[in-house]
């Protein structure tokens, strides 16, 4: 797994949502020329209304969301922002 990363990908008065990712970039260099390989994963979408912030992984099923918070701090950020 790459680095997580999250991103709000809806928003409007009663929730938000936002997409936990796992990016991976890899890259070749050879005499002639540089290859770039890049890779965005869905992890987990959190769903953060005024009363709840809960987060689902890409079956549906609950995911830990104080784990998500330890892995991408920014995380905070977003979801406090909603609030």
């Amino acid at each position: 797994m790459g680095t997580l990363r999250a991103r709000e990908i809806f928003h409007d008065s009663r929730l938000s949502l936002i997409a936990v990712e796992s990016v991976d970039v890899q890259h070749r260099k050879t005499r002639t020329n540089c290859q770039v390989y890049g890779n965005i994963e869905p992890i987990a979408v959190v769903v953060s209304g005024p009363d709840k912030t809960y987060a689902l992984d890409m079956e549906s099923n609950p995911t830990s969301l104080d784990l998500l918070r330890q892995d991408i701090p920014e995380l905070n950020a977003i979801i406090s922002s909603f609030k």
